[in-house]
């Protein structure tokens, strides 16, 4: 990510008109849950403290969390890779679906919805040698926000089968879709009525397939210069293109309100909407 958070072109191109999309959905007494959704690396924490911030400029009250502060603990975790023994997906220290408190985090967004107060957990990902464990403090959230923006790389996805993911993974120009694929995706199952709480979905779109692991090795090294911890490079390799193929399969079914191009220097040049096109990257 570059030294300044965003230029002024892209602020100009992208960032103020979503802005002006989100204040338009503003009602008195209801609060606006927005999804923000992409890939690995792709910057949804950055654009959701971003959005954040300017939304309190402009007088509304915000509050921002990751479907990641709602991963299983590191118990639950490995009861769930011992349940499918072999599964390169679950070997994984955590991401796909089924690693997530999906009860949990259904109530939270319902709460939130409702304008009740609640604490919002918080995922440490530096701990367990990177491997991350729930920690012990809590974000209170107390009263109504106008905006709840919640963001993950896996927000919107809908159910799919395997066939459609190897479809996706090869209109892409991925590697071949690993064994295991059928039963990550059977959990989606589980996650379609958290979907189904969004007002307005946010995707970020990067022009190749290739940034993801570029980008995510850039944050895992800012991780661990803050906290001093962080997952081996090879296993954070192994995490990108695990995860890969279901990125771009969420890329191809996903819909956005908004859709946010990103250039091989991280920038924002361009919004759309509506299906991605059928053609390759």
């Amino acid at each position: 990510m570059r030294a300044e958070l965003y230029s002024g072109r892209e602020r100009e191109v992208c960032l103020d008109p979503l802005l002006r999309i989100l204040l338009g959905r503003k009602r008195p007494g209801e609060t606006v849950i927005a999804g923000i959704q992409g890939g690995q690396g792709t910057g949804k924490t950055t654009l959701a403290g971003y959005l954040s911030r300017r939304l309190a400029q402009a007088g509304s009250s915000v509050v921002s969390f990751s479907i990641d502060d709602f991963y299983a603990s590191g118990e639950e975790r490995r009861r769930l890779a011992a349940r499918h023994p072999g599964n390169p997906y679950y070997r994984l220290p955590r991401g796909l679906p089924g690693t997530h408190r999906t009860e949990e985090l259904h109530r939270a967004l319902a709460r939130l919805k409702s304008g009740r107060d609640l604490e919002l957990p918080v995922f440490d990902k530096s701990s367990r040698s990177g491997e991350g464990e729930i920690a012990t403090r809590k974000i209170p959230v107390r009263g109504r926000r106008d905006f709840v923006l919640f963001e993950g790389w896996c927000v919107g996805m809908p159910e799919a089968s395997v066939e459609e993911l190897e479809v996706a993974a090869s209109r892409h120009r991925l590697p071949p879709v690993p064994d295991g694929a059928r039963t990550v995706l059977g959990y989606l199952g589980r996650y379609q009525a958290l979907w189904r709480t969004l007002d307005l979905l946010i995707m970020l779109y990067p022009d190749s397939s290739e940034l993801h692991g570029r980008w995510r090795l850039e944050q895992e090294r800012k991780l661990a210069a803050r906290r001093g911890s962080r997952l081996a490079e090879k296993r954070l390799r192994e995490m990108v293109r695990l995860f890969l193929p279901f990125s771009y399969l969420g890329y191809e079914r996903i819909v956005p309100d908004v859709r946010i191009h990103l250039d091989p220097e991280h920038r924002c040049y361009r919004l759309t909407s509506g299906p991605l096109p059928a053609s390759p990257e």
